[in-house]
């Protein structure tokens, strides 16, 4: 919030700017034993959809990529692969990738959220 608040005024004056972020998927859907960091970047999501609604009109975009899954060539992802079993099957996202997805919202500005990956539908639900 401290950062927004200290290039707004000059973003909104020049009718230009972005504010992107990424956080994990337990921002978005609840996920066991990451409740410590999921509610903190819940927060944060809804003050950038928020925030994405007050700038609509002002030529400022905010935006997030959520993602679930470990980050090729990152600091984490090969020692949590290597030293995890459990981890070995978990999605692994190339980080080039992930920068064309940012370029995207970007230079398009027509969502405040992108998923990596893509959650799935939600299935119907009969009662």
């Amino acid at each position: 919030m401290e950062v927004v608040r200290a290039v707004l005024p000059e973003w909104t004056e020049r009718g230009d700017g972005a504010f992107l972020l990424t956080q994990g998927y337990s921002a978005a859907q609840p996920i066991p034993h990451l409740s410590g960091v999921g509610p903190v970047m819940a927060a944060t999501r809804n003050y950038l959809y928020s925030l994405n609604g007050e700038l609509a009109d002002t030529g400022v975009y905010t935006g997030t990529l959520t993602i679930g899954s470990l980050i090729e060539r990152s600091e984490m992802a090969e020692p949590a692969v290597a030293n995890v079993e459990a981890l070995a099957d978990y999605p692994v996202a190339d980080a080039d990738d992930l920068a064309e997805y940012y370029w995207d919202m970007y230079t398009k500005r027509d969502r405040v959220e992108r998923f990596h990956p893509e959650p799935p539908a939600p299935q119907a639900t009969t009662g």
